[in-house]
């Protein structure tokens, strides 16, 4: 046999067709649209494949952050609009002309009163009637004569009448005290009427400022000028000359004295006369359950008859104790000032 020279190179083996794969080789990936010219749907042609690898992910990333701006874009556009509608009447104010300021309108002052202030009290009303008459109700003839005294008082130029309330609605009395001193009252009537089981009972009394108290002097001695002049018509004056103290216990149980009682009780009085800050009186113009008192002082004429006695007591009182007063001139010995 002939020796044969062996082959060089690598060693073919008989059992494999195709020689081996290269090691350490990276296989190269397939590129999108590698072939130019071909159209896309629509008959766009497609862009020229990107040079290498690196450009077209340069690429495709630029692609991708336009669509998330874009995106960012139409969600603040819609966020925008619904602003918007929201807020359309507050944007509109911001381009509208501001209005110029208009000067402040200076409160008005209510002026002064030039008379004497003297309040009168109708007692009741404002959805409390009172008590109930044989034919009325004690606010109807509380209030009647009220206006009554009132167009008297304002026919006088010395004086400057007020009423402690207009009737609307129920204020008590200490409401009422307190309206009378807002106004600077210096003299207070407050009118009522009374009542009894019995049509036997009448008569005509007064409760002034309690001893002890600061203006019981005058409020003393106003009360006696209204009562007298009561008593002049024939009317029975009820206690020691129509002119008594009232106190209300801790059980708001009511206790008379009559005017010679001089002694200071702890107990309060009427909270209108307690309050009221001036010298004041109320007044029990008459039974409204007899029909001698109506007669006398309840009806239209004796309401006109109370009402010229109320106001012919104050023009008294005004003459002795008011501002035009001789105040050196002393008071009665029975009215000890407190």
């Amino acid at each position: 046999m002939d020796r044969r020279t062996p082959p060089t190179g690598p060693r073919r083996n008989p059992y494999r067709s195709s020689p081996p794969p290269r090691r350490n080789v990276r296989p190269a990936r397939p590129m999108p649209n590698a072939r130019p010219g071909v159209s896309r749907p629509g008959g766009r042609s497609a862009a020229p494949p990107p040079a290498n690898y690196r450009q077209y992910a340069r690429h495709r990333r630029r692609g991708t952050l336009l669509k998330k701006v874009a995106a960012l874009l139409v969600a603040a556009v819609l966020v925008g609009a619904v602003f918007v509608v929201l807020n359309a009447p507050g944007i509109q104010n911001l381009f509208q002309p501001e209005e110029e300021a208009q000067p402040a309108v200076a409160p008005v002052e209510q002026p002064e009163p030039t008379g004497f202030v003297v309040a009168v009290d109708p007692g009741h009303g404002g959805g409390d009637p009172g008590t109930e008459g044989i034919s009325f109700t004690e606010e109807e003839m509380t209030w009647d004569t009220a206006r009554r005294l009132m167009e008297l008082l304002e026919a006088d130029d010395r004086f400057a009448p007020v009423m402690t309330t207009d009737g609307t609605e129920y204020e008590r009395p200490s409401q009422r005290a307190a309206n009378a001193r807002e106004q600077g009252a210096q003299l207070l009537i407050s009118i009522h009427g009374n009542s009894g089981d019995d049509p036997e009972y009448a008569g005509f009394e007064c409760y002034p400022v309690p001893p002890g108290r600061t203006y019981n002097a005058e409020s003393l001695a106003f009360g006696r000028m209204i009562a007298e002049r009561f008593g002049q018509t024939g009317e029975r004056l009820r206690g020691e000359g129509g002119v008594r103290y009232l106190y209300y216990e801790d059980n708001n149980e009511k206790h008379v004295y009559e005017v010679s009682d001089t002694s200071v009780h702890t107990d309060t009085s009427f909270t209108l006369l307690e309050e009221c800050g001036c010298p004041a009186v109320l007044a029990e113009q008459c039974f409204i359950t007899s029909p001698a008192d109506v007669d006398a002082f309840g009806d239209e004429d004796g309401r006109q008859a109370a009402a010229q006695i109320y106001y012919e007591a104050i023009c008294e009182w005004y003459d002795t104790y008011g501002p035009q007063a001789d105040t050196a001139s002393p008071a009665p010995a029975t009215d000890s000032l407190t």
